[in-house]
């Protein structure tokens, strides 16, 4: 028997679905019977639709899109989508494997190109947010909003550093155990380098301009339980 099982409704197949995990970590293994999404992809579509209901007519830059759930759903509905992957040894700007290759410390696209900056669990991989949020701010358009997940730890008021990349590219773990999470574009993982705390929102304000919103969830007809649930909106204001 399923550790979890429930008849909701998807937001993202905008149908009836079953909801099942044999996890007790729902986070990672409550999939969708249809298009196989997980918590965190349902909560950002969920959230994607209120904002931005008229998201298809946008655009839309995502990074590190996964290929199934709300990314595939955006890449095929938005004709005006670009998804983007980090291959730090090909050239960026150009397409490698078919995404195009961009540093979101050093975006190549040109100021307000977009209205919408999406990304699920990224942030807490990158090496210098605060390059990443200046850059989401500079490339979206007056208005324009940012929607990403990341996790954030309830006993954190404050955001810790776990790892840095040096300039040579090879990781110091900071005296911390190493903490990888899975990798869409490389079976290495990817590095968690930061742990983000309540403070996350302020320190957005603070790299970027940006106002942002925090959604925290526990909804079980459109499967969003568990652990980490939060999806964060930032805009940019005029």
């Amino acid at each position: 028997m399923p550790h979890y099982e429930f008849q909701g409704f998807c937001p993202i197949c905008e149908k009836p679905s079953l909801f099942s995990s044999e996890s007790g970590w729902y986070r990672d293994n409550l999939f969708c019977s249809g298009c196989r999404s997980i918590p965190r992809e349902r909560a950002l579509s969920l959230i994607l639709d209120e904002v931005r209901p008229d998201w298809r007519n946008q655009k839309i830059h995502e990074s590190s899109p996964a290929l199934r759930g709300i990314s595939l759903k955006m890449r095929r509905e938005c004709a005006q989508y670009i998804g983007t992957q980090f291959y730090p040894d090909a050239p960026f700007g150009e397409i490698v494997r078919g995404f195009r290759n961009e540093n979101l410390e050093r975006l190549t696209f040109p100021d307000n190109a977009f209205d919408i900056f999406v990304s699920l669990d990224v942030m807490e991989h990158v090496n210098y947010p605060e390059k990443v949020f200046a850059e989401s701010a500079r490339t979206l358009a007056t208005g324009g909003v940012c929607i990403f997940t990341a996790p954030t730890y309830k006993n954190r008021v404050v955001t810790e550093r776990r790892a840095v990349y040096l300039e040579d590219g090879t990781p110091d773990f900071l005296g911390n155990k190493p903490e990888y999470h899975g990798n869409p574009v490389s079976d290495k993982g990817a590095l968690v380098t930061f742990h983000y705390g309540y403070d996350l929102p302020e320190l957005i304000r603070e790299w970027s301009g940006m106002d942002t919103r925090t959604y925290r969830f526990h909804d079980h007809k459109h499967g969003v339980i568990g652990e980490f649930t939060e999806v964060y909106v930032c805009w940019k204001r005029g």
